[in-house]
């Protein structure tokens, strides 16, 4: 057999060297690529991809948070829920927003915890409505962390309602407090994480106006005598309140002893919460109404066969423990209950 003539050597270099040059501008490309933060980007985009089953947007939680990048991670739980979080992908753990999407007494009790009413003496939690059509809650808690819990309706799916609690503690000098922006853009990211959680899970949530103003939080507020116009509305003396919203399904009413510090805290709860704010918070609530163990309580029945809960109890500041005053408890109890009440479309309340 005739062998095959040797290709020159000419031609041998002029091939190597195209793809020499090629396999370097690669490398060179890759090296740009991986330098200049498009591979960083890239796994972000990677954990990022349907977080939550796609319930969270992550341009809109960079922006709460004050970070250029965020990273996520998705767990779910053995119930078929889900939970996410979000960090700053530059400097972990300066700034970073937690997802629980769970259901019934689980959930319940989770959202409970995260806006520290299972502690409802203390007095330095309280509650302002979402608004906008929605069934939740905001909790600015102070300068950073900040907490909001939506209850989702699934009777249409013969289900039990979802909840869903969002924590976020933004970067450092970043306070949803005091900046008019950031509480808005936390309540959007709530709002959003709800309404995708709803699509997934096949619940009930509002398609309202997208938020665009909360309300500074008031708790260190103090309203005048006389001067209650929301969830203190009808209450005599100095308050701290927030607005009344029949969406809310929690409500907080705070009474002052002179001008120095809450003395009471009136409490509000619908349901889900109702049912199990007594164990969550070692509440002494037996029977429809009733006082025991500085603590009174009123109930009223709701649509659909559901139970509200009322409460008044002395509170401490992390100084002092208001006095008890049952007889002021008891009648800023009725007037809070009947109005909140009225507001929510439930009968009239039981009192103590």
């Amino acid at each position: 057999m005739t062998p095959e003539p040797a290709e020159p050597r000419g031609a041998r270099r002029r091939w190597r060297l195209p793809v020499a040059a090629a396999v370097g501008l690669a490398l060179a490309a890759g090296a740009v690529f991986y330098l200049g933060g498009g591979y960083d980007r890239w796994q972000d985009g990677r954990s990022l991809a349907g977080l939550c089953h796609g319930s969270v947007d992550a341009a809109e939680v960079e922006d709460l948070l004050g970070v250029d990048r965020v990273r996520g991670k998705d767990v779910n739980g053995p119930d078929g829920l889900a939970s996410c979080s979000l960090d700053n992908a530059d400097n972990p753990g300066n700034g970073y927003l937690d997802v629980r999407i769970a259901r019934g007494e689980a959930g319940v009790v989770q959202a409970l915890h995260t806006l520290g009413r299972d502690r409802p003496d203390l007095a330095t939690s309280m509650v302002m409505p979402l608004g906008h059509g929605h069934r939740g809650v905001l909790d600015l808690k102070g300068r950073s962390d900040s907490a909001a819990v939506v209850a989702l309706d699934c009777r249409d799916r013969g289900e039990e309602g979802l909840l869903v609690t969002v924590r976020t503690v933004p970067a450092n000098g970043k306070y949803v407090h005091d900046d008019p922006a950031r509480r808005a853009r936390f309540a959007r990211v709530a709002a959003r994480a709800a309404q995708g959680a709803a699509r997934v899970w096949g619940c009930t949530a509002p398609s309202g106006p997208e938020i665009t103003e909360v309300p500074a939080d008031d708790r260190y507020v103090k309203v005048a005598d006389g001067a209650a116009g929301g969830t203190c509305a009808g209450l005599p003396g100095i308050t701290g309140e927030s607005p009344a919203d029949p969406g809310a399904p929690i409500e907080d009413c705070f009474l002052y002893a002179g001008q120095d510090t809450p003395r009471f805290r009136l409490g509000a709860y619908y349901p889900p919460f109702a049912e199990f704010l007594p164990a969550v918070a070692d509440y002494p609530v037996t029977g429809p109404a009733g006082a025991k163990d500085d603590v009174a309580w009123a109930t009223a029945g709701c649509p659909g066969g559901a139970t509200a809960l009322f409460t008044v109890s002395t509170v401490f500041d992390g100084d002092r423990v208001g006095a008890p005053d049952p007889a002021l408890e008891k009648e800023a109890l009725r007037t809070f209950a009947t109005r909140s009440a009225q507001r929510h479309g439930c009968s009239a309340p039981h009192l103590p």
